[in-house]
């Protein structure tokens, strides 16, 4: 099976430069492209379509982690699974799946952007609290 998601990601990408004229790879840039595509294909897709596009673009956002961030493919119990290191594992393809069904709330772009923040073990809004907090500690006419 594994050898399978590296086709199907390869696919995506070949397939969104031959037919829709887009150049992507799997970083940062492809998974915003990922993420425009999948939100294009919730309004303009068939249910059937949909059901076949997340094994398919989770591979692809799957390789994007694992290009950019490391981790391997693995089969759990819910389903594929790319497990950065010991604390961190991406399911892709549920992510996929999730964006496709539901319009707020859930991105592929929103997931990847995080990572970086889960890797370091500080998630994203405590990070932005404590640099609040730091700001608020200064007296106000320290600028630095």
């Amino acid at each position: 099976m594994h050898t399978n998601i590296i086709a199907n990601a390869e696919l995506v990408r070949k397939t969104a430069g031959d037919q829709l004229g887009v150049a992507v790879g799997f970083d940062e840039a492809g998974v915003r492209w990922l993420d425009g595509f999948i939100n294009g294909q919730r309004l303009a897709a068939t249910e059937e379509v949909k059901a076949k596009l997340p094994n398919t673009l989770g591979s692809f956002l799957g390789e994007c982690v694992r290009h950019t961030y490391g981790g391997e493919w693995q089969q759990h119990e819910n389903g594929w699974v790319v497990k950065v290191n010991d604390r961190l594992s991406v399911f892709p393809i549920n992510k996929v799946q999730k964006q496709l069904a539901n319009e707020d709330g859930d991105s592929v772009l929103g997931l990847f952007t995080a990572i970086p923040s889960l890797l370091a073990g500080v998630p994203q809004a405590k990070a932005a609290t404590a640099r609040t907090s730091q700001e608020r500690k200064r007296p106000w006419w320290k600028f630095w």
